[in-house]
């Protein structure tokens, strides 16, 4: 989810040239999908001066989402941090190495990570109070996380809060998701109806609510979600990857490995629906099928969610 963000004009910038290093050229590059010339270009920008605290932010950015180099990443966000304290995104990116880092980790470090997690949003926004997406994160953690590392119940229910005063829509999601941790499943019901009030255009509550309907056992309520979801993001594969998963619980496999598909002609690499293919054509008894992405699945992600049980389904399959 660490998309990098790139501005109209630097996607317009003309072409590289032999010492036209800087940060803005690297985001050129990055645009066009050159991430080993973007990164060759912001390690020059920084050795010539240690102190770009942007260049050290978005080398960063590039570490983490491409190269997934958390501890690079993390070296060089702590540095651009110490360069410029009072930037709220470089904080808030920082938690969020940390975050990663945290689920990475043995439990010692687990424990190091996680409270450096919660340090770095909540300075985030307290450098930026009126940030949803930063009080979000923060309420978040404050959901997520154990008590011996901050976690707290109150502490969410008033992040939640103060977005709902700033943003009807994240709002009724952030009490939604509370409600849902807390089992109380209608009450969530009721905050992501009005959460897809306040923003009708969305299809993130429909994926929501869809997967709530799924965890009540009603299906078909699940399914009427998820095809909303499609008709309001028709080119997001995440979209028809959940219809799939609504079919699948149903038990209609054709469906379901349809839908799949689909999402795969959208994003070739789709983890999910990579997984959920392998598993719908293993179901339908289509060995040769099912092997192709559950070897594509553990190529793609070898440490993946479903890493584990695709390694044994290969196993099984190709005996």
């Amino acid at each position: 989810m660490l998309s990098l963000l790139v501005c109209t004009a630097l996607l317009l910038s003309g072409s590289f040239t032999p010492g036209d290093e800087s940060t803005a050229e690297a985001l050129r590059l990055l645009a066009a999908k050159d991430y080993d010339g973007a990164r060759k270009t912001l390690e020059t920008v920084i050795s010539r001066d240690g102190s770009d605290a942007e260049a050290r932010y978005q080398l960063s950015r590039l570490l983490a989402s491409h190269y997934r180099d958390y501890d690079a990443a993390e070296e060089m966000l702590e540095k651009a941090v110490e360069h410029a304290d009072g930037n709220a995104e470089y904080h808030f990116f920082l938690g969020s190495v940390y975050g990663t880092q945290a689920q990475l980790a043995g439990i010692l470090s687990k424990f190091s990570y996680a409270r450096k997690t919660r340090d770095q949003f909540e300075r985030a926004v307290n450098l930026q109070p009126d940030s949803v997406r930063y009080r979000s994160a923060l309420m978040t953690y404050y959901l997520m996380a154990p008590g011996i590392v901050g976690g707290d119940l109150d502490k969410a229910k008033e992040q939640a809060q103060e977005i709902l005063h700033r943003d009807a829509f994240e709002g009724h999601l952030a009490l939604a998701r509370i409600s849902d941790s807390e089992k109380e499943l209608e009450n969530a019901e009721k905050e992501y109806r009005l959460a897809i009030a306040a923003r009708p255009v969305s299809g993130r509550s429909h994926h929501l609510l869809g997967y709530l309907y799924l965890r009540m056992k009603r299906n078909d309520d699940g399914v009427a979600q998820f095809k909303e979801f499609v008709r309001l993001s028709p080119k997001d594969p995440n979209a028809y990857d959940s219809l799939a998963d609504g079919y699948a619980a149903k038990g209609d496999t054709d469906e379901a490995l349809k839908n799949f598909l689909t999402a795969l002609s959208l994003d070739p690499h789709y983890p999910s629906s990579v997984f959920g293919a392998g598993t719908c054509y293993d179901a339908k008894g289509m060995k040769a099928e099912a092997l192709r992405y559950f070897r594509q699945y553990t190529a793609d992600n070898p440490k993946g969610t479903y890493a584990e049980k695709a390694k044994d389904r290969i196993d099984e399959l190709a005996r």
